[in-house]
C-alpha cells in the first residue's frame, strides 16, 4: 500500500509540470502588453520597458517557468503584480468561502441524490422512476446562473427567507449551495441509478432472492455496496473540483472564493495569481483521486490486489 500512495504521487509530479507549463505558455503568448495594462496607456516607453525588465518579461520563456518553479519550491507563489498582494496568502483567505459553498453543495446532491438513485433503481420503469428522471432533466438543462438569479428574485428578495449575496455567516452560503447542488443533483442521481441497475442484474443478487434473503437486506447488502464505486468516483470528481468550479455560483451570489479570484486575474493576466491557483488545484485534485483510489480498496477489497 506504501509503495502503491508513493508511485502515485510521484506519477503527480509530471501531471503538475504539464498542466503549469501549458498555463504558463498560454498566459505568456495570449495578446496584449501586461506591463501596459500595469501602467496605462500613459506611461512612457521608458517606463514599460523599465516594468517589463522588472517582471522578467524579457527573457524567454521556458527560463522564466524555471524561475517561477523553483521560487515555487522555496514555498513563493509570487504576489500579485497588480494588488501586490501575497498570492498564497490570498488563496488561503478565500479557500474557507470556496470549500463552504462547494462542500455544503455536495453534501445537499449527495443526502438527496444517492437515496434517490437507488430508489429508481428498485423502482425501475414506475411512477417514481420517472418522476424523478424528468426531475432531473429540469435541473440539468437549467443553466446555474439562471436558476440562481431566479433563487435570488424569489427566495432572497420576494420571500426574503435568505439573504441573496455576500459571506458573512452560515445562510449567506445556503443559497448558493442549493444552486450549485441543482447541477450536481441530476448527474448524481442518473449515475447511482445506473451503477445500481448494473448490479441488480447480477447472478450473486438472484442467487441471494433465491436463498429466502429480505428485499432490504439484499439491496442495502449486496447492491448498495457493490455499486458504490461508480458513485464514489462521482463524488471523488465532484469534490476534486470545488475549488475551481464554484466560478458561476460565486459570481451571482457575489461570494469572495478562489473561483471569482482566477477569472479577475485571468481577465487582466494577473499571471503569479493564475499560475499559483492553477498549480494547487492541480495539487488538490491529484491528491483527491489518490484518496478516492484508496476508498475503493475499503469498499471493495478485490481493488487491493493492483497494489
Amino acid at each position: 500500500m506504501g509503495k502503491y500512495i508513493l508511485k502515485r504521487i510521484l506519477l503527480l509530479i509530471p501531471v503538475v509540470i504539464g498542466i503549469t507549463f501549458f498555463i504558463f505558455l498560454i498566459m505568456s503568448l495570449a495578446p496584449g502588453d501586461p506591463a501596459t495594462l500595469i501602467l496605462g496607456i500613459d506611461a512612457s516607453p521608458e517606463q514599460l520597458e523599465a516594468k517589463r525588465i522588472e517582471l522578467g518579461l524579457r527573457d524567454p520563456i521556458i527560463i522564466r517557468y524555471i524561475h517561477y518553479m523553483i521560487n515555487v519550491l522555496h514555498g513563493d507563489f509570487g504576489d500579485s503584480w497588480y494588488n501586490h498582494y501575497n498570492v498564497l496568502t490570498e488563496f488561503l483567505t478565500r479557500l474557507p468561502n470556496t470549500m463552504k459553498l462547494g462542500m455544503l453543495a455536495m453534501l445537499l446532491s449527495s443526502l438527496v441524490g444517492i437515496p434517490l438513485g437507488i430508489l429508481t433503481a428498485v423502482r425501475q420503469n414506475g411512477f417514481v422512476d420517472y418522476t424523478a428522471l424528468a426531475a432531473a432533466m429540469v435541473f440539468s438543462s437549467m443553466p446555474i446562473f439562471w436558476f440562481g438569479l431566479m433563487a435570488q428574485m424569489y427566495i432572497a428578495l420576494k420571500w426574503k427567507l435568505l439573504p441573496a449575496t455576500g459571506a458573512e455567516s452560515f445562510k449567506y452560503f445556503i443559497l448558493p449551495a442549493i444552486t450549485l447542488a441543482a447541477g450536481q443533483l441530476a448527474g448524481q442521481v442518473r449515475g447511482t441509478r445506473t451503477a445500481m441497475l448494473d448490479v441488480i442484474k447480477q447472478d450473486y443478487v438472484r442467487t441471494a432472492r433465491s436463498k429466502g434473503a429480505s428485499e432490504k437486506r439484499v439491496i442495502f447488502k449486496h447492491v448498495v455496496r457493490n455499486g458504490m464505486l461508480p458513485v464514489v468516483t462521482h463524488l471523488g470528481v465532484s469534490f476534486a473540483t470545488l475549488i475551481g468550479g464554484t466560478t458561476v455560483t460565486e459570481s451571482v451570489f457575489a461570494v469572495p472564493g478562489v473561483s471569482t479570484l482566477l477569472i479577475n486575474a485571468v481577465k487582466i493576466r494577473d499571471v503569479p495569481v493564475v499560475m499559483g491557483i492553477i498549480l494547487i488545484i492541480a495539487c488538490f485534485v491529484g491528491i483527491v483521486n489518490l484518496l478516492v483510489d484508496l476508498l475503493y480498496a475499503y469498499i471493495d477489497p478485490r481493488v487491493k490486489l493492483g497494489y
